[in-house]
């Protein structure tokens, strides 16, 4: 059975088949966490494993032998990122050191993995968003390998941190992840809610950080291509110009918004468009992202917002009309482009 717990525990006193290490990129013993993980283990043979690998990129993760750790099998070492505002891939780079994390728990036959709080140390990341991304890396995790039977363990010795993992984890339930289920003409289908980055399936927005490049651009999200595209497209070189200035996607999308020339007929009709080729260069482009797509299976992708009834449905992630398609306000339009994106990656791997 597939299961997350938080306890109030020092992870190094953890019965688990791994546990992970907050580690850095150059894998030198530190402190905190890093420091109490190579000290159990012997820091000497440790530290002569991980510099036999030699280096783990931001968002990556390693493993070597736990050494003198009793009741442990394996030390993975997952860097996390260090905290910078959240524009420059944050939230990816954290949900893919604890998937990178859990990938290497899978492979080596691990059914129970402990973790810290990754990034919520000296790394600055803050705590609520920290454990919003772990658990939803956790669960997506979960919800796309049903079969591995894996307990995932939290370690902290806060009851601060203990009392607000745990508040995080009773709010975002798995029933509101891919097991959800969506009505359309009496029938039930699987479906996929998600609207802000830090929230549940949050890479799916298209304010989630996430580095692409189109006709010679690099982009960092797919508010930015829209945005860009959006002022090009009316003529507006200036805009078009402060937009790629800034990876702020509220930013993006006021400049965006006050383009000259706009054209609300001819917006209508090249949006989706617009909004389909930055997606698929985003999701085609980063791996780790375009498997979370793929994981997706056929559910329906819902964008829920109660103010856009264009991009979106119209209606609230916390609200029940979400749930029959004939309660939507909205057309949806970003989450309808997105399932023709994984469609259209799909094909291309068979």
């Amino acid at each position: 059975m597939n299961t997350i717990e938080i306890r109030k525990i020092g992870i190094t006193s953890l019965a688990a088949d791994a546990i992970v290490n907050a580690a850095n990129d150059g894998l030198w013993a530190g402190g905190g966490v890093c420091g109490a993980i190579f000290e159990a283990a012997g820091e000497r043979q440790l530290q002569k494993a991980c510099d036999a690998i030699g280096h783990c990129d931001t968002g990556s993760a390693v493993i070597t032998p736990a050494f003198n750790l009793k009741n442990a099998k394996y030390i993975i070492h997952a860097v996390g990122p260090r905290w910078s505002g959240g524009m420059y891939h944050e939230p990816q780079l954290l949900y893919s050191a604890y998937r990178k994390s859990l990938e290497l728990a899978l492979e080596n036959d691990c059914h129970s993995i402990g973790f810290p709080l990754l990034s919520a140390g000296i790394f600055g990341y803050p705590a609520d968003k920290a454990w919003r991304k772990a658990i939803q890396a956790c669960q997506d995790f979960l919800s796309a390998h049903p079969e591995t039977d894996m307990q995932i363990i939290f370690a902290v010795i806060d009851d601060r941190m203990l009392a607000l993992g745990q508040e995080t984890l009773n709010e975002l339930n798995p029933d509101q992840d891919i097991s959800s289920k969506l009505l359309i003409k009496g029938a039930l289908y699987d479906v996929v809610f998600f609207h802000l980055p830090e929230e549940p399936n949050g890479y799916l927005s298209n304010w989630y950080p996430a580095t692409f490049a189109i006709d010679g651009i690099t982009f960092s999200s797919t508010e930015q291509y829209i945005m860009y595209r959006k002022c090009k497209i009316f003529g507006d070189e200036e805009c078009a110009s402060a937009i790629l200035e800034t990876n702020d996607p509220a930013r993006q999308q006021a400049i965006g918004q006050g383009a000259s020339g706009f054209d609300g007929t001819v917006w209508n009709g090249m949006k989706q468009v617009v909004a389909y080729r930055g997606l698929l260069a985003k999701f085609s482009q980063n791996e780790n992202l375009k498997q979370q797509l793929l994981d997706t299976g056929d559910a329906y992708l819902v964008e829920c917002a109660h103010k856009d009834i264009i991009w979106a449905c119209g209606i609230r992630l916390t609200e029940e009309e979400r749930f029959d398609i004939n309660k939507w306000r909205g057309q949806n339009i970003l989450g309808f482009a997105l399932m023709e994106v994984r469609e259209a990656i799909r094909q291309d791997q068979v």
